[in-house]
């Protein structure tokens, strides 16, 4: 284990950290509504199945859509949109933008909404890791182990949304340790290990429910490699790193996301000749 590396204010005024970094279609209000739910539903299932990124739990009743900014809060999505945090094509309205929501129980819901854990985006694993910052009983069988995000998907959350929470989550407890011990490799959740929903061959999660006549071996077929297993050893120097280093590294990797092009994509209207609209993708998404 080793301690988290620690993010300290004050943020990057105009742009989120190199690490990362990150449309808008006229439809109605319900539209949006609708393609944000069906966004978060399409990207968090696993094999066939909508679940708590956290847990795995898939009862339908008990899932609920959770924001990372809240819907009450547009001056706030504004701003990060106005500084480079998130696609100036994002969604004009944080409920609207999928981008913004992750699939939790309503148990995980309540405690993400409670700041008792945030979400840290690991640039060099690649990976979003639960951190359990307020030490809660329930959470330490999640804590330092990653959820089931993944960064290559078209609408994966912009890991900068994740940096704000974090803020809050650590102003919520001003008495807990800057930097908590993490693992060196953090492991996937233990649900994600043991229910086959990971692909090793592919190197991504199932979303697809197998057919009746797959061969019953799936599960072990789809264990995660051993090489990302955790090994419990903790770091002797610090923990959880959190600096402007970190962050920058963070919006770095967070601008150079498909779901940050992706979000781009979407928002641009490209009504004009194929050869203005070209030009239009170059100038305004890149190459």
């Amino acid at each position: 284990m080793e301690p988290l590396q620690y993010l300290s204010p004050p943020l990057p005024p105009n742009q989120p950290p190199d690490g990362y970094r990150w449309e808008e279609y006229n439809m109605s209000v319900s539209s949006k509504t609708t393609a944000f739910v069906t966004g978060i539903d399409r990207r968090d299932s696993f094999l066939g199945k909508p679940r708590c990124v956290v847990c795995g739990a898939h009862f339908h009743q008990a899932l609920e859509h959770a924001l990372i900014i809240p819907q009450a809060e547009p001056e706030t999505w504004s701003d990060l949109r106005g500084r480079g945090w998130i696609p100036e094509q994002a969604k004009l309205n944080p409920c609207h933008e999928a981008r913004n929501g992750v699939l939790f129980c309503n148990y995980h819901h309540k405690l993400f909404d409670a700041f008792a854990f945030f979400i840290r985006f690991f640039p060099n694993i690649r990976k979003f890791v639960l951190v359990n910052y307020s030490d809660e009983t329930s959470l330490q069988a999640f804590h330092g182990k990653a959820i089931a995000l993944e960064i290559t998907d078209h609408h994966a959350p912009f890991p900068s949304l994740f940096i704000i929470h974090e803020m809050r989550v650590r102003g919520f407890h001003p008495f807990a340790p800057l930097r908590p011990d993490m693992p060196i490799n953090p492991a996937w959740q233990d649900w994600i290990s043991s229910s086959g929903v990971f692909d090793n061959t592919t190197n991504s999660f199932i979303r697809e429910q197998p057919s009746l006549n797959r061969n019953r071996d799936v599960t072990a077929q789809s264990q995660i490699p051993s090489t990302m297993a955790n090994t419990g050893d903790m770091a002797s120097d610090g923990g959880l790193a959190y600096d402007s280093n970190v962050i920058e590294e963070i919006l770095a990797v967070t601008r150079a996301m498909p779901s940050w092009k992706a979000c781009q994509v979407e928002g641009t209207p490209w009504t004009g000749t194929a050869e203005e609209n070209i030009q239009k993708y170059i100038s305004h998404i890149g190459v």
